[in-house]
């Protein structure tokens, strides 16, 4: 004897005592596939809106740090400062952040040459950071430079920086 298929084709289903089961179990299904598609199509346009804000984080930063280091190198050192994050005024006055990069530029000298060698984007409830390292050539040696801005809007803003060479020990 063969069986009425309809059901699990997708036609009706033939009156009986297992035909609310099979109703509520397609119908059950359906809505399980619908959720699962809208969960899969959120994910990619959370992993596309973050990779693009990430690439997009990293060119601001990377614009910052250019004019970052045509300050440095012209001595304005109040600018980069006032220009900066709260979160690194909060952590350095003005005039402690201004004595050591006019102590870094008495021992390095000016920028000539900076290399980045890696960067990291992060998206905190506090905003989101890039960081970026620079192998970095100064007219009087070698040093590393390690840059932090938090993205603002359309701006990259100085949250953090360090730069470390053996001259500003030796020297």
């Amino acid at each position: 004897m063969r069986r009425n298929n309809r059901a699990e084709r997708g036609g009706e289903v033939p009156p009986g005592p297992d035909s609310r089961l099979l109703l509520r179990a397609r119908v059950t299904t359906v809505a399980m596939n619908r959720r699962g598609i809208k969960q899969v199509l959120f994910v990619c346009l959370l992993i596309a809106t973050t990779s693009c804000s990430f690439s997009k984080g990293k060119q601001l930063a990377e614009s910052a740090v250019v004019q970052f280091h045509e300050q440095y190198n012209a001595g304005q050192f109040h600018d980069i400062y006032n220009q900066a994050d709260d979160g690194l005024k909060q952590h350095d006055t003005e005039t402690s952040l201004v004595q050591l990069f006019e102590a870094v530029h008495r021992k390095l000298g000016t920028v000539k040459w900076a290399n980045q060698t890696r960067w990291y984007a992060n998206a905190t409830t506090g905003g989101t950071f890039v960081t970026l390292s620079y192998d970095t050539d100064f007219s009087e040696g070698k040093g590393t430079e390690e840059f932090a801005f938090r993205i603002n809007g359309d701006k990259a803003l100085l949250y953090s920086y360090h730069v470390n060479s053996n001259l500003l020990i030796t020297k």
